[in-house]
């Protein structure tokens, strides 16, 4: 038997047994309706530096290959998919906390944008794409007379 087996055998021995799973049960609702992590969603950060807004995903277990990102009408769209390995047969599975599925998310963009020189990178389990401003978009400051 297997520490990790033990342990999950041990909560079940526990006199406290019932509140521990009363407790457990509590805090996987809480956590799906505050979070309503039922489902693969990237958290995303978005950012304005100079003349570019910047978005960041976090996308671990994402390949490259099953990441897309449109630039339409001012509106960025970015699909993803995160696939779950096949299942072996010898392994089992004590918890999963992990979601798989496909994810697809568009943003209206506040203005005009260069589509052509707009830029994703995928390093390390984040997704950052680079979209430019028009120079028609940029703050241009007015001195006040």
């Amino acid at each position: 038997m297997s520490n990790l087996e033990r342990w999950f055998n041990n909560k079940k021995l526990s006199p406290f047994r019932e509140f521990t799973q009363i407790e457990d049960s509590f805090d996987r609702a809480m956590n799906e309706m505050l979070t309503k992590r039922d489902v693969f969603t990237p958290s995303c950060e978005v950012a304005e530096q100079g003349g570019n807004y910047i978005l960041k995903f976090d996308m671990p277990g994402v390949s490259k290959n099953h990441i897309k990102v449109e630039v339409i009408d001012n509106q960025l769209t970015v699909f993803a998919e995160r696939k779950e390995e096949k299942k072996q047969e010898s392994k089992k599975k004590f918890l999963s906390e992990v979601y798989y599925g496909s994810y697809t998310r568009s943003f209206a963009l506040p203005g005009a944008v260069d589509e052509k020189k707009v830029d994703a990178k995928f390093e390390n389990g984040v997704l950052t794409v680079t979209i430019p401003k028009t120079e028609a978009q940029q703050t241009k400051q007015i001195p006040v007379q």
